[in-house]
């Protein structure tokens, strides 16, 4: 069986499952309590930075089934140079201090038989932060879930309607309970005010289940928002699986938490409903 070791515990979260555990539980978003929703948008920075943000989505959904998570590929693994655009981890599970996470094989065996872009390519997902940092929140509110990881590099925004398709596809040929997860971070490195205003833009796309329309206040505002294409393409699975609104939960920078204003990441949570 394939297994892919966490990479960024101890770093980005805690690196024991008491320790996750007791992080997520102080960010005062209790289990149980949330409705069922088709999408997520939540942030993958460091717990201490954008983890009060992730908590109130998590804690705001219940999830049951397999989870499809749809990440940017950063190129943190500088061995692997050219990744394919789409990479599925087919197989196999996730280790993880804080629970295994095994992968929905038939799911993605679906999404691959559907598409012409994603491939197979476990390495690309090997040292990846996006993903990996949303497995300890689903492991804490939602105990045995199953996912579908899959990255985004160097694909065309024009691509990401198809992508769209595809995916719907596969997930009406499962015929399972299928919630989707965009991971991703708004402005960077930016001052505080000018992030608040520039992720406003992004935001008010994704509230108006616009995924076309946020590829390009994206491009045109020039908005460094990391997992935009992610986030685009959930938005387009989910209204094809009937959503009608997108909530936002939460929004703050890291400044709100290092006290630094002068050069922020921004992070936002929305539920796609």
């Amino acid at each position: 069986m394939m297994r892919r070791k966490a990479r960024v515990a101890g770093y980005f979260y805690p690196a024991t499952r008491d320790e996750i555990e007791e992080t997520i539980s102080g960010f005062g978003e209790p289990k149980g309590m949330g409705r069922p929703a088709l999408g997520l948008v939540s942030p993958h920075a460091g717990y201490i930075y954008s983890g009060p943000v992730a908590a109130k989505v998590y804690s705001r959904v219940k999830v049951t089934g397999a989870v499809i998570m749809i990440g940017p590929n950063h190129g943190s693994n500088p061995a692997f140079t050219s990744p394919p655009p789409v990479a599925i981890m087919a197989s196999g599970e996730w280790e993880l201090p804080s629970g295994n996470l095994s992968i929905e094989s038939g799911l993605a065996e679906f999404l691959m038989e559907e598409s012409t872009m994603i491939v197979d390519s476990p390495e690309a997902h090997a040292d990846e932060h996006s993903l990996e940092v949303q497995a300890p929140f689903l492991t804490h509110y939602y105990g045995d879930v199953t996912i579908v990881p899959i990255l985004l590099a160097r694909v065309s925004d024009e691509s990401i309607l198809t992508l769209a398709e595809e995916i719907y596809r596969g997930i009406k040929r499962y015929g399972g309970s299928v919630t989707l997860l965009a991971s991703t971070d708004f402005s960077h490195y930016v001052p505080h005010d000018f992030a608040k205003s520039q992720d406003r833009k992004a935001i008010d796309r994704i509230i108006a289940l616009d995924g076309e329309g946020l590829l390009e206040v994206v491009r045109m505002e020039n908005i460094s928002m990391c997992g935009a294409q992610p986030t685009a393409a959930v938005m387009e699975v989910c209204k094809k699986m009937g959503a009608t609104k997108a909530e936002l939960v939460a929004y703050q920078t890291s400044g709100d938490a290092s006290h630094d204003y002068t050069s922020v990441v921004g992070y936002g949570g929305l539920i796609i409903r």
